[in-house]
């Protein structure tokens, strides 16, 4: 879908309805430069937006290996070394280290982007809206690292000189509420309307993110805000979004994925608020993305026969947990429902646990009667769902399938396979959660939204009665949370805002003796995993790198 164009292409492009920056190679201007022409303005902005796309951010360091391990989510291989997903790694984890500094650059290129175009403002962005973009993406940035870090340096300058590199952690509820502030302020220059989205910001973006913000402020773990004030701030943004009427719930749940598999962007429904962009085939140009690679369907198989392959190479290294089974199994479910043993209701769980893979398949089709190990299709086709396969399933939600894919002639361990940053249903779904936690009294208003996104997953809803109080409601929400955004590496932050991490996460040790799992390799590794968690880990360590260098910084407390 995306292209390197000549840059007359490219610019008429970007200036289009429906654009990404990766049509362009990104490249700051830096400050002590001048910006003449909107090629430059151009170039300098996809500087800021670049960092999204590369593996240390959201191409695999911190979307999937510091954010996606969680009850819902856990890392299928064996223990053999220090590494974020196992909680066992240190300060000097190279990892947490290419994170960090891969965020801080995007900041750096915001800030340099941001004086450099101050200059020439009225000629080349009259409207501020690239000025905007920059500037929201600078707060986003931040608020990543309060989020993951805790207290972090606030750098709201271009560094000028080796000195500016000294610079203390301001405390996260100071960075959070300058991300928020700033935020706000660029709402207004954007466009109306979804021009350039999932991949450029829009004021809908903005407004969710916003709602984001507010709830992770309003959580237990920020100290010195006024929660009830935060929720409400939450809730405000939230309606914003809902109240323009410019997205919907795509009716098929499936679809909202399948185009990120395909590179194709949804202009019809604009559930997908704002996606990290990933392009390429790792043969000319290719952006750093490993999703689907990494967490995806699993296909091993040794032949190198790509061009019949039905499932491009994947190493399938994420699994749903037994809280995810249960969650559509058993939790909030009907009573007629329960009673249909091993039927599927829920259109979110056969999609993102899929009963197969393609694991150790020497003829990686996708034949009936072929063993999809570790699943298998019965004579007719029919899927059959052993208990056995309660938490052993891959997490498929990006699947490497050439149905949807399309067709590699290698591995191609970098994918053009896009991930969402904010999706429609998590608005709907931060929404509930707002008003909920305002006023007990608005928990029948929550249920309304929490349906809406229930109902297209074609699953029956208990009654409102069911969810009367506001401690019903609040774990109805989180549970739909869990079905409806597993593996897209906001539940991690849900269990630390909701001051339940280590406790929800510690649960992996008892798991292992669950009659699902005990006398497997699933068993070791949950009793790992459960093992290795400790309060610490509800933040990141600051890198000893970054300590060596800036002698203004401290270590986390515990680390």
């Amino acid at each position: 879908m995306k292209r390197l164009f000549n840059i007359s292409i490219a610019l008429a492009a970007l200036l289009g309805s429906s654009c990404s920056f990766l049509d362009l190679e990104p490249k700051v201007i830096a400050p002590e430069t001048f910006y003449e022409k909107n090629e430059d303005v151009l170039y300098g902005l996809a500087g800021v937006y670049g960092v999204i796309n590369n593996e240390e951010f959201y191409g695999n360091y911190y979307s999937l290996m510091m954010s996606s391990v969680d009850d819902l989510c856990y890392y299928n291989r064996e223990m053999t070394a220090a590494y974020p997903y196992f909680y066992n790694y240190g300060t000097t984890d190279s990892y947490v280290y290419g994170a960090w500094t891969m965020i801080y650059k995007g900041i750096r290129n915001a800030n340099e982007f941001m004086e450099a175009i101050a200059a020439v403002r009225e000629k080349l962005d009259p409207d501020m809206r690239y000025y905007s973009e920059a500037r929201f993406l600078r707060a986003y940035y931040h608020f990543i690292l309060a989020q993951a870090w805790g207290d972090v340096p606030l750098r709201d300058t271009a560094a000028k000189s080796p000195s500016n590199v000294q610079l203390a952690a301001t405390p996260q509820a100071e960075v959070l509420q300058w991300c928020v502030e700033e935020m706000e302020q660029c709402i207004d220059p954007l466009p109306e309307g979804m021009e350039g989205a999932p991949s450029r910001i829009t004021r809908s973006a903005v407004q969710g993110i916003l709602a984001r913000a507010y709830l992770f402020m309003a959580g237990k773990t920020v100290q010195g805000l006024d929660s009830h004030a935060m929720y409400e701030k939450a809730a405000y943004w939230a309606h914003e979004v809902i109240d323009s009427n410019l997205h919907k719930l795509n009716d098929d749940y499936t679809q909202v994925f399948i185009n990120m598999i395909s590179d194709k962007y949804d202009t019809s429904y604009y559930e997908s608020i704002w996606e990290a962009d990933f392009m390429g085939n790792r043969q000319e140009y290719w952006t750093n993305g490993r999703i689907g690679d990494l967490m995806g369907m699993q296909n091993t198989a040794s032949t190198n026969n790509y061009g019949e392959w039905n499932c491009n190479y994947a190493y399938g290294m994420y699994n749903g947990s037994l809280r995810l089974w249960d969650l559509y199994w058993t939790e909030d479910r009907t009573e007629d429902e329960k009673e249909v043993a091993n039927k599927i209701t829920d259109v979110r769980q056969e999609w993102n646990m899929a009963p197969y893979n393609y694991s150790g398949n020497t003829n990686y089709g996708c034949t009936a009667g072929i063993d999809k190990t570790p699943f298998v299709f019965d004579s007719k086709s029919s899927l059959e769902y052993p208990t056995a396969a309660a938490g052993q399933r891959n997490a498929s939600k990006w699947r490497r399938e050439v149905i949807y894919e399309g067709q590699q002639t290698a591995k191609n361990l970098y994918t053009g396979i896009n991930y969402p940053i904010l999706r429609y249903s998590d608005v709907l779904l931060m929404y509930a959660e707002a008003i909920n936690e305002v006023s007990a009294a608005n928990a029948g208003d929550a249920y309304d939204y929490v349906k809406q996104v229930r109902d297209r997953a074609q699953i029956k809803t208990l009654d409102k009665s069911e969810y009367a109080s506001q401690e019903a409601m609040r774990q109805f929400i989180r549970n739909e949370r869990g079905r409806e955004l597993c593996f897209e590496g906001l539940r991690k932050y849900d269990l630390i805002r909701w001051g339940i991490f280590v406790e929800e996460m510690r649960k992996y040790s008892t798991w292992q003796s669950d009659p699902r799992w005990a006398g497997n390799a699933m068993a070791i590794r949950a009793a790992v995993l459960g093992a290795n968690i400790q309060a610490k880990h509800i933040y990141q360590p600051v890198p000893a790198t970054e300590l060596g260098v800036n002698k203004l910084l401290k270590q986390n407390p515990m680390w």
